[in-house]
């Protein structure tokens, strides 16, 4: 979200964020203080004082001398800390509606479901407690809560990221991977609304593949959603999986010959 509200095009931003989610207290905390910031096209002098002082009256001061910018930002990140999937999930859902009711323009879903199940780090942890099984780990399935606010917003793109190991992770057996991408291919199905939109889930970093008969697009190697950070000038060796969603009715000859120029451009 950060990155998106951030992007400028020929002094423009584009992208307004409408709602965020964040269940921990202190990255909530931030995350206001960063709508807080955008409220303005010149943060005042007071925000840098917070900022350098860290003191939580002055944060109150702040907030209390611009009420406007203030609301604004709570009413973006939804008032606090929220969990989907938790007790908050159906106010998280009714909050996220209202934030794009009446939008005339394109709508983006920025996120991704928590990864400890799927690190390589957090499965080891996972190998070391006693009588631990995949398959009763619920964090493996979180990514389902994430459906239901695609089907909601039904976007006409989406952004989901996660780390590495999701790649391996298994349940029953089984690469929950390939069970992730065909649930996001068509959100409204696994929530039950058989009248959702169905989307093709692209690679930022390969071609764009050739369509099967039923004009769905799929990749030789989930390795092919991996994007290595060194590999792009960022001087750090992060490697993420990014999948981008593209609603289908909007990925037309026009959009994939414009994804065929990006892909060119690519190193």
């Amino acid at each position: 979200g950060e990155g998106f509200s951030s992007f400028s095009c020929s002094g423009r931003r584009p992208f307004k964020l409408a709602a965020s989610v964040e269940r921990e207290k202190s990255a909530h905390k931030t995350l206001t203080l960063r709508a807080f910031f955008r409220q303005f096209d010149e943060a005042p002098n007071e925000y840098y004082e917070y900022v350098r002082a860290g003191n939580p009256k002055l944060r109150e001061e702040l907030f209390g001398q611009y009420k406007r910018e203030s609301e604004a930002a709570r009413t973006e990140t939804l008032g606090g800390p929220k969990a989907l999937g938790e007790a908050d999930h159906d106010e998280i859902i009714r909050r996220v509606k209202g934030a794009v009711q009446g939008h005339q323009g394109a709508k983006v879903v920025i996120g991704g479901p928590p990864c400890q199940a799927y690190s390589v780090v957090g499965r080891a942890r996972n190998k070391g407690k006693d009588g631990y099984t995949p398959e009763t780990d619920n964090r493996h399935f979180l990514y389902r809560e994430y459906l239901s606010i695609l089907d909601e917003v039904r976007p006409e793109i989406f952004v989901m990221e996660n780390v590495r190991g999701i790649l391996s992770a298994k349940v029953h057996g089984s690469l929950i991977f390939d069970s992730i991408l065909g649930d996001l291919k068509n959100p409204g199905k696994v929530v039950g609304d058989d009248n959702g939109s169905e989307y093709e889930i692209l690679s930022l970093v390969a071609p764009l593949p050739d369509a099967d008969a039923l004009g769905h697009r799929s990749y030789p190697s989930s390795s092919d959603y991996l994007i290595k950070a060194e590999e792009f000038g960022i001087p750090q060796t992060r490697h993420r999986v990014i999948l981008l969603g593209v609603r289908r009715d909007v990925l037309k000859t026009r959009t994939q010959k414009f994804w065929h120029g990006m892909m060119d451009m690519l190193p």
